[in-house]
């Protein structure tokens, strides 16, 4: 795909290096011409010194024939201005980073086809350490209404050598949570479980749950 980013902070560089390494074609506008070298010479995607508030500097990165924008700019407001001209310029899927929740009508407005929520993400990545410290990483869905979580398999655990099937099958294992896979302990490998596949020690099982089956769900595979 041919994307657009406009702001190369720190959040920026790294969704444009992720990127340019699934092989997309990247250009980053930013108002530092140091970070456009930095950009181009580090990252290897094309990066134009201007301000994406500019419906000229658009034009001239080719917003007309993207297939996505991606508005990671400091302000709020910036943000909201960019995804407007990038729709205006025909842009069909724009991504914008939200700061201040006020402004979520504005960027609706703007046509903005999805927000990040940075300070949400945060919240809910400190929540989880505090609340579930057994878990490793987290990612809300639903408005926080669901979770997909990573929990290491202890090596003394009873949920160590059971099939998967078992350990759902166990007295208290919550209806609504499902395992998603199997991640081996030295292994870069995601396995999609089946029911007869077997849980090891040391291995770490990705967990799909509600907010109130969490902490029976890692309190079940984790137990000794």
């Amino acid at each position: 795909m041919y994307i657009i980013i406009a702001g190369a902070g720190v959040l920026g560089q790294d969704v444009a290096r992720a990127l340019v390494a699934h092989r997309h074609d990247v250009v980053v506008i930013d108002l530092s011409r140091e970070v456009c070298d930095t950009v181009y010479a580090q990252i290897g995607a094309t990066a134009i010194h201007g301000s994406a508030t500019d419906i000229h500097v658009l034009e001239d990165a080719g917003a007309a024939r993207a297939d996505m924008f991606l508005s990671l700019l400091h302000r709020d407001a910036d943000n909201v201005a960019t995804s407007l001209l990038a729709r205006s310029l025909g842009v069909s899927r724009v991504i914008a980073r939200l700061r201040d929740p006020s402004y979520e009508p504005s960027f609706r407005v703007a046509g903005v086809t999805q927000l990040v929520r940075a300070t949400s993400v945060l919240r809910d990545q400190i929540l989880m350490h505090v609340e579930h410290p057994k878990i490793e990483e987290m990612m809300s869905l639903r408005g926080g209404r669901v979770q997909v979580f990573a929990v290491a398999i202890p090596q003394q655990a009873w949920a160590a050598d059971r099939t998967v099937e078992e350990v759902a099958k166990t007295r208290g294992f919550p209806k609504r949570c499902k395992f998603l896979g199997l991640m081996r302990e030295g292994s870069d490998e995601v396995l999609i479980p089946r029911g007869d596949d077997r849980i090891h020690r040391g291995d770490t099982v990705l967990v799909l749950a509600t907010n109130e089956t969490i902490e029976r769900v890692v309190e079940l595979v984790t137990r000794a």
